[in-house]
């Protein structure tokens, strides 16, 4: 049927489904540009070797369980981060008070891993503690450039 053959009201109504399925395929077009747009950062690769690239911030409690000595003067860790980017730490709380004498932490590429060899990035923790009988705990806050999580682990020092 041609357009001149067609009835008055089916002609306006073809007209606006096509002109509605122009609008629908050019918002469905422009979506897509938004979704492309905010995916592409999120997508991006972080720098580990730039100290101003975004970090995360976590906490770990350290106890006795973590002791690397006999005496209970040295604490060690592993937290696993899948980054070796600049790390930051922090004492957030000590128990008993004033028990720590040094704390350091720092990017390392771990090959102490039982499963297969697997090398993991994350942070070495080190603290150093008075020798006392009571119960220790130790809650550092960890800053680290590129980190995807924080996750304490079973590697000891």
């Amino acid at each position: 049927m041609s357009r001149e053959q067609m009835p008055r009201g089916w002609k306006s109504a073809s007209v606006a489904c096509g002109m509605a399925a122009g609008l629908v395929g050019l918002s469905a077009g422009a979506l897509f540009a938004v979704m492309l747009s905010t995916a592409a950062p999120a997508a991006s690769l972080c720098d580990e070797y730039n100290p101003l690239a975004p970090a995360r911030t976590g906490e770990i409690t350290l106890d006795a369980t973590d002791f690397a000595d006999e005496d209970g003067t040295e604490i060690q860790s592993f937290v696993e981060t899948e980054s070796i980017g600049k790390v930051d730490i922090e004492i957030v709380r000590a128990i008993p008070a004033g028990i720590v004498q040094a704390v350091s932490a720092a990017p390392e590429i771990s090959t102490s891993s039982p499963y297969y060899g697997e090398r993991l990035k994350g942070i070495k923790v080190a603290v150093s503690l008075t020798k006392t009988k009571q119960p220790v705990s130790i809650v550092l806050k960890l800053r680290q450039v590129c980190a995807k999580h924080f996750r304490n682990t079973f590697l000891y020092y």
